[in-house]
């Protein structure tokens, strides 16, 4: 979409540096509800993105651990840890939040850190 369009004119006096050209602003015409739409979901792409950036490790070894639960530990000990009938995923992930945040400060080489 081109906003300024260039019109010669013919020159008729007035400002010698400006004379013969005229600049026509054509309307901007906005998406409305649509553009909200597409501006919003494109933040939530970009917040999602970030989120997966920082917590990525720890959400695949969160899914990890979840999948993994049931074959490795018995209903008894889940509902003695977790109060619970399964192990929460978001209990899981914010275990694992904490594991990697305890590795990277003890071991901060084992984890890419230089």
């Amino acid at each position: 979409m081109i906003v300024a369009e260039p019109e010669i004119l013919q020159p008729n006096g007035g400002d010698e540096g400006f004379a013969g050209m005229r600049v026509r602003v054509a309307h901007v015409k906005s998406l409305g509800l649509v553009g909200a739409l597409l501006a919003l979901l494109t933040m939530a792409a970009a917040v999602g993105f970030g989120l997966v950036m920082l917590f990525g490790r720890s959400l695949l070894a969160a899914i990890a651990v979840y999948v993994l639960w049931p074959y490795v530990f018995s209903p008894a000990f889940t509902q003695w840890v977790f109060g619970a009938d399964h192990a929460p995923f978001w209990k899981l992930f914010l275990l694992m939040v904490l594991i990697g945040t305890l590795a990277k400060m003890l071991l901060p080489r084992s984890w890419g850190r230089k």
